[in-house]
């Protein structure tokens, strides 16, 4: 069970990770969502845990989910994964579509070869 001193250390960390990804600070969260500085203070240092009314605004200007906001170790993963799959996205709108083929058939002959790969290993 995940103790809630834990839920709001989770939080305040992530809250920081993420305000440093997108360049922003507090006082951005504070203007973009509407909450009170002592509020937004509090919540990314960690010294409440807030209610999800709070993490609404909060993960929208984010852009993150709430469950990300909160989650453990293993549901941290998963989203890294997802990150992963925005970046071959951002990658492939970024490439005409000649290329996007190319890389197409790229992907599915890696993949065939991974496939073969866990087979053979199974074997």
């Amino acid at each position: 069970m995940v103790k809630v001193n834990d839920v709001k250390d989770v939080i305040s960390k992530r809250i920081k990770q993420r305000l440093k990804q997108l360049n922003l600070k507090q006082k951005d969260l504070v203007e973009q969502t509407g909450h009170s500085k002592s509020t937004i203070n509090k919540i990314v240092n960690g010294t409440v845990t807030p209610r999800v009314d709070l993490l609404i605004p909060i993960s929208r200007v984010l852009d993150v989910s709430i469950d990300w906001l909160v989650a453990n170790e293993q549901k941290e993963k998963a989203n890294d994964k997802s990150k992963v799959e925005e970046e071959i996205i951002n990658i492939l709108r970024h490439v005409d579509e000649t290329k996007k083929i190319h890389i197409y058939f790229i992907i599915s002959y890696i993949l065939m070869v991974l496939e073969e790969k866990n087979t053979t290993k199974k074997k």
